[in-house]
């Protein structure tokens, strides 16, 4: 998973409600200025803290991915023949002789 864009995400979106807000409020523009700096600042660390712990949590999660595979990787798996190019459809019609395709052919 892509966590890089997590802390950008988190603080434009605090800062959209934030500036909305104080549009609709009708501060200052010295308030709504240091108001708007302060509100990304502390969003855009609390995005790093947040894309930290997916992190963690990811990596935790891969590991333990790869610990049950190396787990199953012990058990002996089924030999399966596998024909390439052929259809088993298609197989099945050359092995009949031709005296057996004339008699389904004709119905008998």
């Amino acid at each position: 998973m892509n966590t890089k864009n997590i802390p950008a995400l988190i603080m434009l979106t605090a800062g959209f409600i934030a500036a909305m807000t104080m549009i609709l409020k009708g501060r200052d523009t010295r308030d709504y200025l240091i108001t708007l700096i302060l509100v990304l600042v502390i969003f855009y660390m609390l995005g790093l803290i947040v894309k930290f712990i997916l992190d963690k949590y990811i990596k935790m999660e891969d590991e333990n991915q790869e610990e049950e595979g190396e787990e199953t990787e012990d058990e002996p798996l089924e030999d399966i023949p596998i024909v390439e190019g052929e259809d088993e459809s298609e197989g099945d019609a050359q092995e009949m002789s031709e005296g057996e395709l004339a008699n389904i052919e004709s119905g008998q």
